[in-house]
């Protein structure tokens, strides 16, 4: 039996190109839906948080952080399937790292404390929490897994991506606890003060803040490890791959320039410089990124000008 060849390192980029702009577009509608629907909802005895008072649900602020993100996720998807070379800039990555975490928080209370005290079907499948609550939080997770990044997620960003939980839940205590809903505050609409009975509500903050950090340093753990082994496959595929070897350095972005000039239907030059890093490790030429960069952009133009351009 023939053995199946393995899709490369290219290919399988493109993919991952694709389903990001469909996963993003999705995550976008439906957090759009969910929202509506809150805010179009008619007040009951369990949930009154409806019209603008949707907003002082965390789970319609962290969907709609993490719907941003996603669709901020697009532009550089299709940038990515048009120039072969799909790159977010570390801003961003933190920016998904920290809508991402928003909503897991918002999944993980869902399940483990919602759920089993007003249903699982209640909280996790009933009108628009099936979106809220279950899809677009499983599906900003499976996003932020698998989104084509070169930057690993640093333990300062941990910090950074609890910000949002932790403005949130002081807001909370102060609009619940100090103002009062009587004198223009919020409701205790997750049942605070039933925990506040038995622990102090500082230690309730640094419990939720303790539990939300955790999270996150999980999320970023499985992040980097998913993210090493794809930048280990594509390191591989432009060492290796027949299209871009040659006895030299040079030789290799020659070919990798050719390459790209031949995908390049806009005349939009943009220079590959951690490709260009990932040859050199190869070769071991002891060429600095700049020259790298330079001889890439004469053999690029090479073709148009029949000579090199840095060397007239």
């Amino acid at each position: 039996m023939r053995q199946k060849k393995k899709p490369d390192a290219l290919h399988v980029n493109k993919i991952r190109c694709i389903l990001a702009i469909i996963v993003s577009a999705v995550l976008c509608a439906l957090t759009f839906l969910g929202v509506c629907m809150q805010l179009l909802d008619d007040p009951n005895p369990e949930i009154q948080e409806v019209g603008w008072k949707s907003y002082h649900l965390f789970t319609i602020l962290s969907n709609m952080l993490m719907a941003a993100a996603a669709a901020m996720c697009i532009p550089y998807a299709v940038d990515g399937l048009r120039n072969h070379n799909y790159h977010l800039p570390r801003w961003y990555v933190d920016l998904m790292f920290t809508g991402t975490v928003g909503v897991a928080v918002t999944f993980l209370v869902a399940v483990v404390v919602l759920s089993p005290a007003a249903g699982f079907y209640r909280v996790m499948i009933w009108k628009n929490n099936l979106y809220l609550h279950t899809i677009c939080p499983l599906l900003s997770i499976l996003l932020f897994f698998f989104v084509n990044s070169d930057h690993r997620i640093k333990f300062r960003s941990t910090f950074i991506a609890v910000i949002p939980v932790t403005a949130y839940a002081l807001v909370y205590l102060v609009m619940v606890f100090v103002i009062g809903e009587d004198a223009g505050g919020w409701r205790d609409h997750y049942q605070i003060q039933t925990i506040a009975d038995h622990l102090p509500l500082p230690v309730i903050l640094l419990v939720m803040c303790g539990i939300s950090f955790g999270l996150a340093a999980l999320l970023r753990i499985v992040h980097n490890a998913i993210h090493s082994r794809r930048k280990a496959d594509l390191e591989r595929y432009y060492q290796t791959a027949d299209a871009f070897s040659g006895p030299d350095i040079r030789a290799a972005i020659k070919a990798l320039a050719e390459a790209d000039r031949l995908h390049d239907t806009d005349g939009e030059l943009i220079v590959p410089r951690r490709i260009l890093n990932m040859m050199e490790k190869k070769y071991k030429s002891g060429l600095a990124a700049g020259e790298l960069c330079r001889r890439y952009v004469s053999a690029y133009y090479r073709e148009e000008t029949g000579e090199d351009v840095y060397e007239r």
